[in-house]
């Protein structure tokens, strides 16, 4: 009993103290003299302005800043072309690391349109960034030309049978024909094919970032590969999937083996041209394997994988891990300029005499000033000095448990900001020619693109479970969950078992979510931007 009692106490007092403290480092610790402003710094975001900003006419039911950004593609495009003219002035567009990425899609927000954002972000990261970050010196001239627009291009990643939540399935496959030394993509079913793939349908885009389930002769002797026909015979199927730049237009002609299917029902971004594609044997360069993570021997047909990289789609689709930080960046931008818009409207009205709109209007300011606090500390990992050679892919992955907790969890804050700024601003909130009603949209876009927010925070969990972080009894919903997966759930079910539960994994998520976003101790002072408005 007594050495009961011992090992009782020798568990029991550092936990005491820790708690003892925690406590006191929480209350006593100075607040953080943190200004959220949506002033811009310099002159560099007025400088993204349409060229026509002030002398296009305002139009009728427009109520919030007169101009109104236009929506069809070929105007967007004009605009596009505009805007990263002026950034390649600037030298802006000299790096497509993470931290510039995320700076031009600030800048962007400010002062365009969502549909431009939408384009540039598809363009410059999923497209012209999966180029430079997964191929070689073979691609770099494919990549300078993408950046200058002449080239343009969409990431084909998600399939029908995937869903748009995630896009982690993959059953479209290459592979190599030795006797046409050629690599072969194709669609083996209609669930397979690439489907809301941003501007596939439109004429413009000629070339496309192809995901594929690699396939080839049985060179493992595994009895549980499964096989799929081809062309050449029969084939089987590797744990990688490899990303291939193939072209699928020439000057506006789609090409052989290629079949595109526009979607013309959208709502949100009426410029992006969403479509389909479907590959029949299609033939392609074997050149145009994005090979920075592997290599095809095209003696034998096999792909060469470094054991580092047990499945190479997780390499691959890093892309996606910048996407969501700009994304949030984004949605972050969105929700000031609103809370601007409410402000100016609500003080300077006798609405002001109801104490619950300046409530709401301070709680507002405060949750979005923790989350820019929060989110541009976060985001200075990312700012590499050029003569430093760092990983950029492995610096992604080493926080990837806090991009996706960003992503999980700060659009959809943004977009019920913005859908409580739109109740406040009144009637004027739901006409069509309103900076609300586009800022809304973007929120919306932020939380689906790039992978689903309910799938970025199932993830996280997944994460901290993985890692044993955020292990405290503060968070003892992670805890229980834990003890409970480990000790009534057989292993090869846990994964099951998370994705059949989401009503208690978002318990979890939202926990852990609010200990580290509330309580900052930041002192907010939201400063009013100068919201550009058209002379007339």
């Amino acid at each position: 009993m007594d050495t009961f009692t011992q090992l009782l106490s020798f568990l029991t007092l550092p936990l005491v103290l820790y708690f003892v403290i925690t406590t006191l480092v929480r209350r006593y610790r100075p607040k953080r003299l943190y200004v959220c402003s949506l002033d811009s710094q310099s002159n560099a975001y007025a400088s993204l302005l349409p060229v026509d900003f002030y002398t296009k006419p305002q139009q009728p039911g427009n109520n919030d800043g007169g101009y109104v950004y236009p929506s069809d593609t070929t105007t967007v495009l004009e605009q596009l072309r505009m805007v990263v003219a002026t950034l390649h002035a600037q030298r802006a567009l000299t790096s497509l690391d993470p931290y510039n990425l995320i700076d031009l899609h600030e800048r962007l927000a400010y002062t365009n349109s969502n549909d431009l954002v939408n384009w540039f972000t598809v363009q410059f990261n999923l497209f012209t960034g999966s180029i430079s970050a997964l191929g070689t010196d073979t691609h770099a001239a494919l990549v300078q030309d993408a950046r200058e627009l002449k080239k343009l291009g969409c990431f084909a990643l998600t399939e029908k049978n995937a869903g748009v939540l995630s896009g982690l399935l993959c059953d479209t496959i290459a592979y190599y024909n030795q006797d046409a030394e050629k690599i072969m993509i194709h669609t083996p079913t209609d669930d397979a094919k690439k489907c809301w793939i941003s501007y596939a349908g439109n004429n413009d885009i000629e070339y496309a970032v192809v995901f594929a389930k690699w396939a080839q002769t049985n060179v493992s002797n595994d009895s549980k590969q499964v096989s799929v026909n081809t062309s050449i015979g029969k084939l089987f199927l590797t744990p990688h999937v490899v990303a291939i730049v193939v072209k699928i237009r020439n000057n506006g002609a789609v090409l052989p083996g290629v079949r595109i299917e526009e979607c013309y029902t959208r709502s949100d971004f009426r410029s992006n041209s969403f479509g389909s594609l479907t590959f029949t044997e299609f033939s392609t360069e074997p050149e145009n394997l994005l090979n920075r993570y592997c290599s095809l021997d095209t003696k034998t047909g096999t792909l060469q994988v470094d054991d580092c990289y047990p499945k190479l789609f997780f390499k691959l689709s890093n892309r996606l891990l910048v996407g969501r930080l700009c994304l949030s960046a984004t949605a972050i931008v969105c929700a000031k300029m609103v809370l601007q818009l409410v402000r100016k409207k609500v003080y300077n009205s006798k609405r002001s005499q109801f104490s619950y709109i300046t409530d709401h209007l301070q709680l507002m300011q405060q949750q979005i000033c923790e989350m820019d606090y929060y989110f541009h500390r976060f985001i200075k990992r990312f700012k590499i000095d050029p003569s430093t050679s760092v990983d950029i892919e492995e610096l992604l992955e080493r926080h990837i448990d806090e991009i996706l907790l960003i992503k999980a969890y700060i659009p959809p804050l943004c977009r019920n900001i913005v859908a409580k700024c739109r109740e406040l601003f009144g009637a004027e909130s739901l006409l069509a020619h309103t900076r609300m009603t586009e800022s809304h949209a973007s929120c919306y876009a932020s939380c689906l693109a790039e992978g689903d927010s309910v799938v970025m925070a199932h993830a996280f969990v997944g994460q901290c479970m993985r890692k044993y972080k955020h292990m405290s009894l503060r968070n003892w919903r992670l805890l229980w969950l834990m003890m409970k997966i480990l000790s009534t759930v057989p292993a090869h079910k846990r994964i099951s078992y998370i994705n059949a539960h989401q009503t208690e994994v978002m318990a979890v998520f939202q926990q852990i979510a609010e200990g580290i976003f509330q309580n900052q101790g930041i002192r907010s002072d939201l400063h009013s931007v100068v919201v550009p408005t058209a002379i007339h």
